[in-house]
């Protein structure tokens, strides 16, 4: 407003004046208000960028994402501290190395005619000695026929047609042997090869040609000859006094999503596909629910709701979870606490062949460094976010989140330095789980529950097979016969 402006106002009286003064008021209080909505978005877009940063900025080496996830613009870094070691075989280490054979399946003499200088005729002197070398091949495949003949014959006495007994199994004019099935099973569910590429592999080596259905047909043979198998592997889980890992990944069915639950131990595997992820399907389950050891899974909540037995949580997620509180939320606590956490293991490693616990003076200077590493990062998270915590509401930091979580299950976290048969993480599960991922970007989403069904006892088997150190073509094999391998029994 212009100095003549403001004196017309004035010569005009009081009055006017005051009207012109209440109306200046009120527009400075309208942008007033206008400055602070704006300056409030600008603080929620603020939350949001960072929010995202944070989310964008994750990969598996701070957060539970696969590696698939990352891309080729970050490498992942191993949670592994680095070792004195050199790459390869150690000093000491026993290597192994082809051996000759003392009984060669065939042998050939290169013999020696003639004198490669002056061409005299050496064929009748005898060799001062013989330089041997071995090749170790695999012979031509051919297909074995076999065919069975049984005896029909009358009886001279009272006219009666007798017939000759086939060996059990052999029901057909014409059928494939127990190997061959065995062998169409292995490569689908086990090297999870998909069933046309199994199929031209099989016309490739043994020249048979096997249709994509008659494999099929051999799969849902040995998924249902195993069905009191997997009930023995459940049940084992089940009544195990040790730890047991619980886990669960998304899958594909039929173009539905569905849950793939695991419960495994250095033994057994068992798999169950699921349309739910949470009590529902655990319940129907019914493993952990009658479990009585040490359940070993993430911390997820639903687990929790399981109180007939111990719990103990994976470290693996909880050092991904400190990386990412390092890396971008800047917080120095996180770093002590997952250098303390991988220093309790490696003491546990060191003393696992001599003891069953770390010893009580250890225990409790590792304890005493853990709870003051805790009263550090609730500090640090305080400052750092001390007007988010004013407000009445307002979320949680991803680092206020994990420090509750640290102070909450401080037992079931540290599990594995009071008993050493309580693993440091849940890798097992993880392991057994990811085979189906594989499975499912090799030949696609699965088409059909039964089709799921069957991958999943027979790949429990299979694992279940592998841990007991036995031949995973011969225990398919025994599915074709009547006499099935179980793995329990051994």
């Amino acid at each position: 407003m212009s100095e003549g402006k403001i004196i017309e106002i004035y010569n005009q009286g009081l009055t006017q004046v005051m009207t012109v003064i209440k109306e200046l008021t009120n527009e400075i209080k309208s942008l007033n208000s206008q400055v602070e909505t704006l300056s409030k978005n600008n603080k929620d877009l603020s939350n949001r960028v960072k929010t995202l940063e944070s989310q964008s900025n994750k990969n598996s080496n701070n957060s539970s994402k696969p590696p698939s996830t990352d891309g080729f613009k970050k490498k992942t870094k191993t949670l592994r501290n680095k070792s004195d070691k050199k790459p390869g075989g150690q000093e000491g280490h026993e290597g192994k190395t082809l051996e000759l054979s003392e009984n060669p399946d065939e042998v050939i003499t290169h013999t020696v005619d003639k004198c490669d200088i002056c061409g005299e005729s050496l064929q009748d002197v005898t060799p001062e000695r013989v330089i041997i070398r071995q090749v170790v091949d695999i012979p031509d495949i051919e297909v074995k026929v076999i065919e069975h003949r049984a005896e029909v014959k009358k009886c001279p006495k009272c006219r009666r047609k007798n017939t000759g007994k086939f060996p059990e199994g052999i029901t057909s004019t014409v059928q494939y042997g127990d190997k061959i099935k065995a062998i169409s099973v292995y490569l689908t569910q086990y090297q999870l090869i998909p069933y046309k590429r199994g199929s031209e592999l099989i016309s490739d080596m043994f020249g048979i040609n096997l249709s994509q259905g008659t494999m099929v047909n051999f799969n849902n043979t040995c998924h249902e000859k195993l069905k009191p198998i997997e009930y023995n592997i459940k049940n084992s889980l089940t009544c195990s006094e040790g730890a047991v890992h619980f886990d669960e990944t998304g899958i594909y069915i039929d173009k539905s999503r569905q849950w793939l639950h695991v419960a495994s131990n250095d033994k057994y595997t068992y798999y169950e596909a699921h349309e739910k992820r949470g009590k529902k399907a655990i319940d129907d389950i019914n493993i952990l629910s009658n479990f009585t050891g040490t359940a070993v899974h993430d911390c997820w909540k639903t687990y929790h709701q399981y109180s007939n037995c111990n719990h103990a949580l994976c470290n693996a997620h909880i050092l991904r979870e400190l990386n990412a509180i390092v890396e971008l939320e800047k917080q120095n606590w996180a770093d002590p606490m997952k250098k303390l956490l991988v220093e309790i293991k490696r003491n546990v490693d060191l003393s696992y062949n001599t003891a069953n616990a770390l010893t009580l003076d250890k225990i409790e200077v590792f304890e005493k460094r853990y709870d003051e590493i805790l009263k550090d990062g609730f500090k640090e998270d305080n400052i750092a976010n001390s007007e988010e915590y004013s407000k009445k509401k307002v979320k949680k930091s991803t680092s206020l989140n994990l420090l509750n979580r640290l102070a909450g299950y401080k037992s079931q976290i540290l599990a594995f330095m009071y008993d050493f048969d309580i693993p440091f993480d849940n890798n097992l599960a993880e392991r057994d789980l990811r085979m189906t991922k594989v499975k499912q970007k090799i030949s696609g989403t699965f088409r059909s529950i039964e089709g799921a069904k069957a991958f999943t006892r027979i790949r429990g088997y299979v694992s279940t097979v592998r841990k007991n150190a036995l031949n995973t073509l011969y225990c398919i094999k025994s599915t074709f016969t009547s006499n099935v391998l179980d793995p329990t029994l051994v």
